[in-house]
């Protein structure tokens, strides 16, 4: 019986992890979807719903409860008189008191909702049923007033006589409540302090485009300030966007009327900049009116698009290379300084992260320079966010015996079994707690660090809380949540014990780009591409997915075209190459290194070391993605991102770039054609390109012979003793199982004969 009923478990737990358990899920999820509204916007109208936003139902209990919902419009909209709200929700009332209550005609329930602090109207909650209710938004209510400039409507429940009745409330705010607002449209705001503004708004309505444009010919400076400026937007943003880099002999009239726009490059290289309204416009190939003091400085602009007045323009630019190369680093920084006005900028130095930092083991967030943070009160909100910078030298980088003592205490109001807070050490999450009874009064928690999250220079610790709170009626006290960190809380990193990281290096593609993250500003990390345009494409998307993933307080990437790279940068630096292996003289020097060697005449990975080989379909766009080990410092990695063709070149960096391919990546050698992928590790003597190219012919080639196959892995040393050991234990279990069967038999013959005797006694 028992194992009847083990096989039964384990045959409902294989039923419940088929696909037709998710398939059920989905087609729900999608009969949902189909019934929400879609957003309409028109020249001067926006109708859209809480859908729209990402928002789902949510539900407010009584006594008291809150809603906020957070949004932006365009940066060139400006609200107008006209607009609504409207509210859907369900209301659901009960309990012993609710029918002698009501008979008054009221039960004391209501919510207020105001928009940007402004009330925009009451609605009474008296009976269980669905309503809709519409209400006009004042003009004193069109202008934000937050520093992000986004707007919030908030909802207030109020059902405080359930706190002297007996009567429960729940309202459910559905998500097909909307908004129509009514806009005019203007010039976008310009301030180089409030980049990445205007080119992305958090919680926009409307996704934006930037397009970063190069010199048709650009200097390898001129790309390395591109893609530190790219790198920057991917710092600020740390979400999907769309921003694409393109050779100003690319732009079509399309292209400059409907982008933001990002010019990156020497005046002189870059005539498309003679008709734009700068503060220091250009003309003849150079600036008007810069002061003399700033001859050698990086010079950032804004203005509003000639193309385009509802879109800016920005431009990173200096008299020389240098001066280049100052203005990407600080447009890679957030919160440039500006004076009286706002869209110009001089850049007459830049500090990168030096080679060597101070070693101080044990510091608290006080000697930081931070003082005790309470975060969460008067909010409502019910989540917070704290974060506290730091600096780790490289011999901190790999200590295994690392620390955060965290001082802290909290509101006494909050329901903690569903109250908790997690730390976040450079956006990955190592601990997570919930909130106590005993952690009211100042508490200290000891929280070890994991191995391998920590960056050399700047790193980032970040105490995310979300706090519940307790129905209280009591409206003498405040109710909002809260979660204060001492500045007493403390981190310890000692030196590392050990320190060969060339030999915890785990390369595998899956973990791009977190091989590229050791370093805060990304000074470890060099692009190596060719002169084909299309490859600056590409390593853009990839510097972005870097920034994004870093944040970087400014970036420092290198890049170098394929044929000229420093011996300072091969020993130094980590490099992401990008190209066909035909148009990258680099790839040639490393080709008998790689997991699958190029043939340089098709551009395809021959796999000839293989004894399966296939040959690609004509005309079939493919990409390869190739890891393995500097040559040149066994501590750097080398990234190939290539293909057969300059579309394969582009997938490959695709796949890099979007979570649902880059999650199907594993191993040293990938092959794609931007839907299919293969990966696998290239010493396997099977090939994985058919795996990954519908259509592939295979070719039988000659196998590898065996002895070489025995020389070329040599037997561990730890196997001889396992195969001892493993017989020792097998053969005491056989005989355990034999000893035990024998003494089980003659208790049965004892047994069966003791039975017989009594038998015949009976007899």
């Amino acid at each position: 019986m028992k194992i009847k009923a083990i096989l039964f478990i384990v045959l409902i737990g294989i039923l419940l992890t088929t696909p037709i358990h998710a398939f059920a899920q989905s087609a729900l999820s999608d009969d949902f979807s189909d019934l929400l509204p879609e957003m309409q916007i028109t020249d001067n109208r926006a109708v859209f719903s809480f859908a729209d936003l990402g928002l789902a139902e949510k539900s407010l209990f009584s006594p008291f409860g809150v809603s906020r919902i957070l949004f932006s419009v365009p940066p060139n909209w400006k609200l107008t008189s006209g607009g609504t709200v409207t509210i859907n929700f369900e209301a659901v009332l009960n309990g012993a008191n609710f029918n002698s209550l009501s008979d008054g005609g009221s039960v004391g329930a209501n919510f207020l909702v105001r928009f940007n602090e402004v009330v925009v109207g009451t609605v009474p909650v008296n009976a269980t049923g669905s309503y809709s209710v519409q209400l006009s938004i004042p003009d004193e209510a069109l202008v934000s007033k937050r520093e992000d400039g986004r707007h919030i409507l908030s909802i207030v429940f109020d059902a405080q006589l359930s706190c002297t009745y007996n009567l429960n409330a729940v309202i459910t705010l559905k998500s097909s409540s909307s908004f129509d607002l009514l806009y005019e449209s203007t010039s976008p705001e310009l301030s180089l302090s409030r980049l990445p503004a205007p080119f992305y708004l958090e919680n926009s309505l409307v996704p934006d485009s930037t397009l970063v444009v190069l010199p048709d010919s650009p200097a390898p400076e001129e790309l390395q300030a591109a893609m530190n400026v790219i790198a920057g937007l991917g710092s600020m943003i740390s979400n999907d966007y769309n921003v694409r880099l393109a050779s100003a002999g690319e732009v079509t009239d399309s292209d400059l009327s409907v982008n933001h726009l990002i010019f990156v490059g020497l005046p002189e290289k870059l005539s498309i900049l003679s008709g734009i309204k700068f503060t220091h416009p250009i003309e003849n190939g150079g600036f008007v009116g810069v002061p003399a003091a700033s001859a050698d400085d990086g010079i950032l602009q804004m203005a509003l698009s000639p193309w385009n007045p509802t879109k800016a323009v920005l431009l990173v630019s200096g008299n020389s290379t240098d001066a280049l190369l100052k203005a990407a680093q600080a447009a890679s920084s957030s919160g440039i300084f500006v004076y009286e006005d706002p869209t110009i900028a001089y850049v007459s130095n830049v500090q990168s992260l030096p080679d060597a930092l101070p070693f101080v083991e044990n510091f608290s967030l006080e000697d930081l320079g931070y003082s005790t943070k309470t975060s969460g009160l008067l909010t409502g909100t019910g989540s917070t966010s704290t974060t506290f910078s730091f600096y780790v030298t490289r011999d901190q980088v790999f200590t295994t015996e690392g620390f955060v003592d965290l001082a802290y205490y909290h509101s006494g109001l909050l329901d903690y079994g569903s109250s908790s807070f997690s730390l976040y050490l450079n956006d990955q999450v190592f601990f997570t707690n919930v909130f106590k009874e005993e952690s009211e009064k100042l508490t200290n928690l000891q929280i070890p660090i994991p191995p391998g999250i920590l960056r050399y220079g700047e790193n980032k610790l970040e105490v995310r809380a979300s706090m519940l709170e307790l129905p209280s009626c009591d409206s003498t006290v405040i109710s909002d949540p809260w979660f204060t960190i001492s500045d007493q809380t403390r981190i310890n990193l000692p030196i590392a014990q050990s320190r060969n990281p060339s030999q915890s290096i785990l390369r595998d593609l899956k973990f791009f780009p977190e091989l590229y993250t050791t370093t805060s500003d990304l000074g470890d990390v060099a692009f190596v591409v060719s002169s084909d345009p299309s490859t600056w494409k590409t390593a853009g998307l990839l510097a972005y997915t870097l920034g994004s993933t870093v944040q970087p307080a400014m970036s420092n990437l290198k890049v170098y075209y394929g044929d000229n790279i420093p011996d300072e940068v091969r020993a130094d630096r980590s490099m992401i190459v990008v190209g066909k292996a035909s148009d990258l003289p680099f790839v040639s020097e490393l080709n008998d290194q790689l997991p699958a060697p190029f043939d340089l005449a098709t551009n395809t990975a021959s796999e000839r070391q293989l004894q399966i080989s296939y040959r690609i379909p004509e005309g079939q766009n493919v990409g390869y993605l190739e890891l393995l080990p500097s040559p040149f410092n066994a501590e750097r990695t080398i990234l190939l991102v290539s293909g057969n063709s300059d579309v394969g070149v582009g997938i490959s960096g695709t796949v890099l770039t979007l979570s649902d391919l880059q999650d199907r990546l594993a191993g040293i050698f990938a092959v794609t054609n931007g839907e299919f992928i293969a990966t696998g590790n290239a010493s396997s003597v099977f090939s994985i390109v058919g795996e990954g190219v519908p259509g592939a012919e295979q070719v039988i080639t000659t196998p590898i012979p065996a002895q070489s196959q025995a020389a070329s892995v040599p037997i561990p040393v730890w196997l001889v003793p396992f195969m001892i050991i493993s017989l020792l234990l097998v053969t005491t279990i056989v005989v355990y199982i034999a000893f035990s069967f024998i003494k089980k038999e003659r208790l049965r013959r004892v047994h069966e004969k003791i039975v017989s005797e009594e038998a015949e006694k009976i007899e």
